[in-house]
């Protein structure tokens, strides 16, 4: 953008000086406060209707009074237990607890709760009961809406139902950090009934544990007395067939219920077996005793597996004279005789161990070849005599067999007989795995709503509403508020901050003198005076080159103040002694003749037609002397006249008669002509109205002029109210807020 910066850059000091701080951390903060300052007002209104909401539906709401209670969870197993576990205690797993919880939370409790206290006919519990409220009755008006939605929601549900999930949802269950105890939670309008509710649902609880307990029971029970019946009628028929086989084979039974064998048989039969068991015993000795002499085992692990009380002395006879030889070690030298004599007596202690081990190991292979010997004699023995009773042996075999299926369904069926015992005196006894241990009681206040929460809460949420009000309508502000705003949204220089002039500024004037530009002649100390001395003192120095003489001013859309600011310009230049011409470039409007109260004859249409000459259409302000070619009324024509040669002879006539030319031109968004008019200018400026204009619009006019080969000075920031808090800001070119004190009204 071809943007004519106010800074001149052969003055390197007042090039730093009209630069932005690079390091004002608090910039950001300054504008959120301004913006604080400018929307006060709305946001300590939001503010205070949140916060009057909130508090007034915290008053108008019912008073819930919460009772608590206090259950310990000591959870047994829940499968069918023996006596000696009934009796223990099991300590409960997080599982178990959590798992009473979920138990507590059930729909189904909740359900035998509103049965058993019939709070089908409670108004508490019972909308249908309940009269109308205060809250129901004021908002009246949307109940079609509510309700509605309170059908959609509970549709589909019986009135018990819906009842039930009310108080379901009026429970509320939690453990105490991680001991086994749970704590127990019920919400009522009313102390008494809170308590009384919440002990009835403990109640319900440990009675809902008794009973699957004794159903557990129950049905434990039908299941071992069916099986019962399957293992006696198995009992009996193994009994009977090895009865069968016993007569069949003509076997004798002996007192224990087995068939009698031959003595002989029998005994050589248990010798060898006691035999063979001998021999294995000692084979296995002196094979581990050899196996940890191969290895270089210790003499502690071999007098372990030799199990010999000699070993076992010498072995704390060496350990004694160790103790003593490395204490003496610490006191004497190597050489001592002591130390020699104490060496001496602990090898041989050592030597006596392994002579003691080597006798020991020859003994077990002496044992070893006996039993060996003793085993192959009973072996012949036992050949010669179980031949003759092979035939015998065989059937008394098979009848053991039989014995002994029939012994094993006898132990089962009995095992089966006493746990059908025991079941059926612990479900005899049914017992709950909890325990209350603090019972409810009415409490004393209500739980909800908490006046001082609620107050803070809608302190809090007001506060926030309003400031977040505020911010959202700044947000979707499109309007300049002060000259920050203006060169933040535009991306130009706020040349100057004209303030507004209230009634009570110009109650001082006569009636027919209360306007902006008789203000400017009557008051020329005013801070408003001043404003349009910083603007032209602002233009005249924007000009690098050369001193600007011809400035358009125009604006974005109509009613901005131009016509204003262009003959509150041209009166303060003739005042300060330039010569200073003011044309009307507007020729719809045509308002400036008007504003100055002067009726010409002649007008810029004249001139630039040839009809007249422009020192014959020339009317002097009678305020300030300065000169005017205005455009008369009911005069306009179609044709481009701005960008005729006749314009361009105009200007230049007129730059060599005069200081500063201003011409008053159209809105540029309006009028197609005005871009025209500004090309034959040095500057352009546009006048922005403070709080109206659209920053849109604005950058709109903006790119307009530029597009048209026009340079722009910058932006005239209109009817700012400086004493509107967040109005004033230290990139305004006037400090009203600090020049007043200078200024006349």
């Amino acid at each position: 953008m071809n943007v004519v910066s106010i800074r001149r850059s052969d003055e390197p000091l007042r090039d730093r000086l009209d630069e932005p701080e690079p390091h004002d951390q608090g910039a950001q903060l300054k504008r959120l406060y301004a913006i604080l300052l400018r929307r006060w007002r709305l946001a300590l209104a939001a503010g205070v209707i949140v916060f009057a909401a909130i508090v007034a539906y915290t008053l108008v709401s019912p008073r819930i009074y919460t009772a608590t209670t206090l259950l310990m969870v000591n959870p047994g197993r829940e499968q069918v237990i023996s006596q000696e576990q009934m009796i223990e205690d099991a300590a409960p797993s997080s599982a178990a607890v959590d798992s009473e919880i979920e138990v507590l939370r059930s729909m189904m409790l909740s359900a035998r709760l509103v049965e058993d206290m019939n709070l089908v006919e409670d108004p508490e519990w019972n909308g249908a009961l309940r009269p109308p409220g205060l809250l129901a009755s004021v908002l009246a008006p949307l109940g079609a809406l509510t309700g509605n939605a309170e059908e959609a929601e509970t549709d589909g549900l019986s009135q018990a139902e819906a009842i039930a999930r009310a108080v379901n949802d009026a429970i509320t269950v939690r453990r105490r950090g991680l001991s086994y105890g749970i704590e127990v939670s019920f919400d009522s309008r009313d102390p008494r009934r809170a308590a009384q509710l919440l002990n009835k649902l403990t109640e319900l609880y440990l009675l809902s544990q008794t009973e699957a307990r004794f159903e557990a029971s129950q049905r434990a029970n039908d299941w071992l007395s069916a099986r019962l019946q399957e293992l006696r009628v198995e009992v009996q028929t193994k009994e009977r067939a090895a009865e069968a086989f016993r007569q069949q084979h003509g076997l004798s039974v002996a007192a224990g219920g087995e068939a009698n064998m031959p003595t002989q048989t029998e005994e050589v039969q248990t010798m060898l077996v006691q035999a063979r068991a001998d021999l294995a015993e000692k084979e296995a000795r002196l094979r581990q005793v050899q196996r940890l002499v191969t290895a270089g085992g210790t003499a502690e692990s071999i007098a372990t597996a030799l199990d010999s009380p000699v070993i076992g002395d010498l072995r704390s006879r060496e350990a004694e004279l160790a103790q003593r030889g490395a204490e003496m070690r610490r006191r004497y030298s190597a050489e001592h005789p002591q130390v020699l004599a104490a060496q001496a007596e602990l090898a041989d202690v050592r030597q006596r161990i392994n002579d003691e081990i080597r006798r020991i190991t020859g003994s077990l292979q002496n044992e070893v070849d006996i039993a060996r010997a003793r085993l192959g004699t009973l072996q012949g023995s036992f050949g010669s005599a179980a031949g003759a009773s092979d035939q015998d042996n065989e059937a008394v075999i098979q009848y053991r067999e039989l014995l002994r299926d029939a012994a094993a369904a006898r132990s089962v069926h009995e095992s089966f007989l006493e746990r059908f015992h025991q079941v059926s005196d612990q479900g005899n006894l049914p017992s709950a795995t909890s325990r209350v241990v603090s019972a409810a009681t009415p409490p004393g206040a209500p739980s909800r709503p908490n006046l001082s929460s609620a107050f803070l809460m809608a302190l809090l949420l007001g506060g926030m509403a309003g400031v977040g009000l505020a911010f959202l309508l700044e947000t979707l502000d499109a309007s300049l508020s002060n000259a920050e705003d203006a060169e933040r949204k535009l991306g130009v220089p706020a040349v100057a901050s004209i303030p507004v002039l209230k009634p009570r500024d110009l109650q001082g004037q006569p009636p027919h003198r209360r306007s902006p530009a008789l203000y400017l002649v009557d008051k020329p100390a005013s801070g408003f005076a001043e404003a349009f001395r910083v603007l032209r003192t602002s233009l005249m120095h924007a000009r690098l080159e050369k001193r600007p003489q011809v400035i358009t001013i125009t604006s974005a859309v109509p009613d901005e103040g131009k016509t204003t600011t262009s003959l509150c310009l041209a009166r303060i230049g003739a005042m300060s002694g330039q010569r200073v011409l003011l044309v009307d470039c507007d020729l719809r409007r045509h308002s400036l003749s008007e504003e100055i109260g002067v009726r010409p004859t002649r007008g810029l249409l004249d001139v630039l037609s040839g009809e007249a000459l422009w020192r014959d259409a020339l009317v002097q302000d009678p305020e300030s002397g300065a000169h005017v070619l205005a455009t008369l009324a009911g005069r306009f024509t179609p044709r481009d006249v701005f960008e005729s040669e006749a314009m361009t002879r105009l200007m230049q006539e007129l730059r060599a008669h005069y200081d500063l030319i201003v011409l008053d031109s159209a809105p540029v968004l309006a009028i197609a002509e005005t871009r025209t008019v500004a090309e034959h200018a040095d500057l352009t400026l546009l006048v922005v109205r403070s709080d109206k204009t659209p920053a849109g619009a604005a950058r709109t006019a903006l790119r307009e002029i530029v597009h048209s080969g026009a340079n722009v000075a910058g932006v005239a920031l209109n009817y700012v109210d400086p004493r509107r808090p967040g109005h004033g800001s230290y990139g305004d070119t006037l400090y009203y807020s600090y020049g007043r004190k200078y200024y006349s009204n």
